[in-house]
């Protein structure tokens, strides 16, 4: 056969199949690059709401002490109050003691609850945070496995064309 007009175009076809097969992996290759970056992000992201979470341990336990320390000077100021007035620690007087107690024990309460939500809070965050990290490293791997997928079928292709422009100068 001889060099014709379908000679040229599977040479320009197996050129043009090397050539965008080779962009189009690159453009994935790209992305999973911007992907690995997001991942990273998400990470950090998701240390910090542990960092959070643990701050929120320790302020909880201040609050709760510095609460009960309050309660504790309230309750000894009842009981100071009481004695030097010279009345018997009965009827009106345990009751307003026995009322400060009550309410120091719902403020601990409802600080320590307080503080519970919120750990719950950076928890999810943090499990969140690291869903989207794990989803991002999934979606750069997806990409880079259909860069080499893309790179062997444009080089196949290619080859095919060549061939058969190959043949016809046969």
């Amino acid at each position: 056969m001889a060099f014709g007009q379908s000679t040229s175009s599977d040479f320009a076809g197996a050129a043009s199949d090397l050539f965008s097969s080779g962009i189009g992996a690159d453009s994935l290759r790209i992305k999973a690059h911007g992907d690995l970056a997001e991942a990273r992000s998400y990470d950090m992201a998701a240390q910090l709401a542990l960092l959070n979470k643990q701050y929120t341990v320790a302020e909880t336990a201040v609050k709760e002490t510095q609460n009960e320390r309050e309660v504790y000077q309230t309750i000894s100021q009842q009981q100071a109050g009481v004695a030097g007035g010279g009345l018997a620690a009965s009827g009106s007087a345990l009751d307003l003691l026995r009322s400060s107690a009550s309410q120091g024990a719902l403020s601990h309460a409802i600080i320590g609850q307080q503080g519970l939500i919120t750990e719950a809070g950076y928890q999810e965050q943090h499990d969140s945070y690291t869903n989207m990290a794990n989803a991002a490293r999934w979606a750069a791997q997806q990409e880079e496995d259909l860069a080499v997928s893309t790179e062997i079928a444009g080089t196949v292709t290619a080859g095919l064309k060549f061939a058969a422009a190959a043949a016809t100068l046969m």
